[in-house]
């Protein structure tokens, strides 16, 4: 009886334990990641650099399950794959979507609110849970800068049409926000920050991850494109060649 007693007091200390790591751990961010588009080098590069940090999902299409299962888990081993099928029924609050790769078609689709895709119905779906979405830079498809004037203008309103929607579009993924967080104050003496861009052409659409203040050093033979350059007067973004 004794033992019975000791044994029931050790299971109850344990419990206890478990407990209070539990509620002093931080809770991870549930983190869903959905491919728009063909699985490719640029999705394996995301998905290498996740961190167990995030609650991690990888939502796959059905059919290409089986496929791209072992690509997933070598990239990234400590997500959780999950069918499209199966996708309906996950949880969407306080979690971040992100689509690593985004064709301008998908991208069309978004801006225009059409859900006949699983992509596009799943980011209706983050819409209506008011849950945050991200798209990564690197995915997007560039212009060449041979494509007409009316076209880069009317694909570039699809890409502020999202950015007006929430969506965020940069290299990183968005950081959590802190609750109730001080910003820090802005002084005269701060010096805004100074980004190298390495691309041989500058487009409207590779500003998008820079904040206003930013100055952008380009190579002396980078190509500006001419809406590159209201994109960056307009958003007080400053372009110096070095």
């Amino acid at each position: 009886m004794a033992y019975d007693n000791e044994k029931a007091l050790q299971d109850l200390i344990l419990r206890v334990v478990r407990q209070v790591l539990a509620e002093q751990s931080p809770a991870k961010r549930r983190l869903y990641v959905v491919f728009a588009d063909a699985f490719d080098c640029r999705c394996v590069r995301f998905l290498q650099s996740l961190s167990p940090a995030d609650d991690v999902t990888v939502i796959v299409d059905d059919t290409q399950a089986e496929r791209l299962r072992r690509d997933i888990e070598l990239a990234c081993p400590f997500a959780a794959i999950v069918i499209t099928s199966q996708a309906r029924s996950l949880p969407l609050a306080h979690s971040l979507t992100v689509y690593p790769v985004a064709s301008r078609d998908f991208i069309v689709r978004a801006a225009l609110g059409m859900a006949d895709t699983f992509a596009a119905e799943w980011l209706a779906r983050c819409f209506a849970a008011g849950a945050a979405v991200h798209l990564q830079l690197s995915g997007l498809a560039r212009f060449t800068g041979r494509e007409p004037a009316a076209y880069v203008r009317q694909i570039l309103g699809y890409y502020r049409k999202l950015l007006e929607y929430g969506i965020t579009i940069g290299h990183h993924l968005p950081k959590e926000k802190a609750v109730d967080s001080v910003p820090a104050a802005v002084t005269e003496t701060d010096s805004p920050p100074v980004v190298t861009c390495q691309d041989k052409v500058l487009t409207a659409a590779d500003l998008y991850p820079y904040d206003k203040g930013t100055v952008l050093l380009v190579g002396a033979h980078t190509v500006v494109t001419s809406f590159a350059r209201e994109a960056a007067l307009s958003r007080g973004i400053e372009i110096r060649r070095t």
